[in-house]
């Protein structure tokens, strides 16, 4: 294989993590011609971990000197990179066998395709211990995904249409795509569908990568309530991109997505109640009402509130904090 691999990692905080992260890179059977890792200026043993790791010639370590909070790293960790391809994990994920050797292959034998992406399998840390879930993969055979198809698909699997740390792209990708858009938290999501209007991305019928769920999540932190505000956002500013000649078009997708949102918000706050967390499911009634595109009246807001509010005051919550609960979404 002549082809350069480089595996991009941003890290912050994370030594164990990351640690677990790169050698899983490093012992994949397609060796990656480097492994980039950023540390976001961490305040922990991060960096002296990486010094460790650094003694590999094919872990290449850089360090910020002061923290940028996220994104920014991300765009940092990937321009240190200088192979062909650019493989993203991030550093609480780790590769499964084979996940690089089977994405260079694909996308090796078909030089139409811009970037692929695969299945995950979930690893649910929990006091009790680690539970293995392997996700349902979406399609029986590699599914092609391109600007025609990218609606119904966000649509289809909004909840969560691609895993960023399965994504092994050409790096004529990133340079047509451009960076990590700061401005989103969920700037891996923008960034994806952006791609995907300008690339035809396959998604591998296998699963790639092993995504640790525990409370410190980027997703946690994030709150699912910012995450679908974030989301309905990105999209609708695909739905304009898509469709600017197009107002029927452009209408009706507007109106199907809209419902859409609306229907797994209603789930999201059936499940912020059944957990009794005020604060959670405010926050959710409140993007339901204010951040779907609909216009009721001020009162109607209030009067959701304090309902919920009341409700949740007469049970006992079932996390101590709802971070605690390290479901997406």
């Amino acid at each position: 294989m002549s082809a350069r691999v480089s595996v991009a990692i941003a890290t912050y905080n994370r030594a164990s993590m990351v640690r677990e992260s790169v050698q899983a890179a490093l012992t994949q059977e397609l060796f990656a011609t480097e492994i980039c890792v950023a540390d976001d200026a961490s305040s922990d043993h991060t960096w002296s971990a990486l010094t460790a790791l650094a003694q590999n010639p094919r872990v290449r370590i850089f360090r910020q000197e002061k923290n940028t909070g996220g994104v920014e790293n991300w765009n940092f960790a990937i321009r240190q990179t200088t192979g062909d391809y650019i493989a993203w994990c991030s550093d609480d994920d780790r590769y499964l066998p084979g996940h690089l050797d089977a994405s260079i292959a694909f996308l090796e034998a078909h030089p139409q395709i811009g970037m692929v992406h695969s299945g995950f399998i979930d690893a649910v840390e929990t006091p009790a211990g680690v539970e293995t879930i392997p996700r349902p993969l979406r399609f029986a055979a590699t599914a092609v995904l391109d600007r025609g198809s990218l609606l119904r698909y966000l649509t289809r699997y909004y909840d969560w249409p691609f895993h960023p740390s399965t994504i092994v792209m050409r790096r004529s990708v990133w340079n047509a795509v451009g960076p990590f858009d700061a401005a989103y938290a969920l700037a891996d999501t923008d960034w994806f569908v952006r791609a995907v209007e300008r690339f035809p991305v396959a998604m591998l019928a296998r699963h790639g990568v092993l995504n640790r769920r525990h409370p410190g999540n980027w997703s946690n932190r994030l709150g699912s309530a910012r995450m679908q505000r974030e989301i309905f956002e990105i999209v609708e500013a695909a739905i304009t991109r898509l469709l600017p000649r197009r107002p029927v078009s452009r209408v009706l997708w507007r109106a199907i997505w809209r419902a859409n949102v609306r229907s797994h918000l209603l789930l999201t706050l059936r499940a912020r109640l059944s957990t009794f967390h005020a604060e959670a499911a405010c926050a959710v009634w409140r993007q339901l009402l204010e951040g779907t595109g609909l216009r009721l009246p001020g009162p109607f807001l209030r009067w959701g509130d304090t309902l919920i509010c009341r409700w949740c005051a007469r049970h006992v919550s079932a996390f101590e904090d709802a971070r605690q609960s390290v479901s997406p979404l």
